[in-house]
């Protein structure tokens, strides 16, 4: 059977959302700062990516 969930512990959609984007862009900072991957070539994988999900 389903357990009760704490009204303490949710959080919004927005929230979650909100904290995926901050996470996302601050490792694509960091991966760019550090010459590891440049931001142009992370568009890039995410546009293939995005095609190759659509594809699917």
């Amino acid at each position: 059977m389903a357990e009760k969930l704490d009204k303490k512990q949710m959080v919004e959609f927005k929230e979650l959302l909100m904290s995926e984007v901050i996470q996302s862009e601050a490792l694509i900072n960091l991966l760019d700062r550090k010459g590891i991957v440049s931001k142009a070539e992370f568009l890039e994988e995410m546009k293939r990516v995005q095609a190759s999900m659509i594809r699917a």
